[in-house]
């Protein structure tokens, strides 16, 4: 028997696959492909991609709390 707090469960995803993010603090729009929990950290974590300034395909995870939803982008 563990003694203790159970661990808090996430809440819902306030965000969906394909939703189109930024960071709170600035950048590029980013596509969300994959919304959820992970072992390694409380709360619900968000696989995002964009191209960067060379083109190229980039990819991070990001904690849902540092994103709000793009304004002004536009959906491929």
């Amino acid at each position: 028997m563990r003694l203790g707090k159970k661990p808090a469960r996430p809440t819902k995803p306030a965000y969906c696959a394909g939703d189109v993010l930024t960071l709170k603090s600035g950048g590029r729009p980013m596509t969300a492909t994959w919304t959820g929990p992970v072992l390694f950290a409380p709360g619900n974590w968000l696989i995002c991609q964009w191209f960067g300034n060379d083109g190229e395909l980039q990819q991070e995870m990001f904690p849902e709390e540092t994103l709000e939803r793009a304004r002004n982008a536009l959906a491929a």
